[in-house]
């Protein structure tokens, strides 16, 4: 899933002439942990690729795409296994809403990623 953004991420030092050392101490990680994000085994966390847009000058904004539809799958998964509301005499009006609208908004997100794929 991450291979573009690994091969992203190393032309990038490449061109910036960084080694792998210098990004591990820009990042604040080990060695094997560089080795893993710029071979795609393990997607960056929120904070490194903040860095490494820094450090870069660019941003990678397809690892944010490409984990924005994961994340829209899984909430899709999981929202026919939320429990019903106990009707207890308070409004549930806004959690209503809010389910329709996440689910609306989910279910036509994917079917536009589908379409396209």
């Amino acid at each position: 899933m991450f291979t573009q953004f690994a091969h992203d991420l190393c032309a990038a030092r490449s061109k910036a002439g960084l080694t792998p050392r210098d990004l591990s101490i820009l990042l604040e990680i080990g060695s094997k942990e560089v080795a893993a994000l710029e071979s795609g085994v393990t997607p960056p966390s929120i904070e490194q690729l903040c860095r490494l847009s820094i450090i870069y000058n660019r941003s990678f904004t397809q690892v944010y795409q490409d984990a924005m539809q994961q994340a829209r799958e899984a909430l899709f998964k999981t929202l026919p296994d939320l429990p019903e509301c106990i009707a207890d005499g308070t409004s549930n009006f806004n959690r209503d809403n809010t389910l329709k609208r996440l689910e609306g908004e989910l279910s036509a997100a994917l079917t536009r990623k589908h379409a396209g794929a």
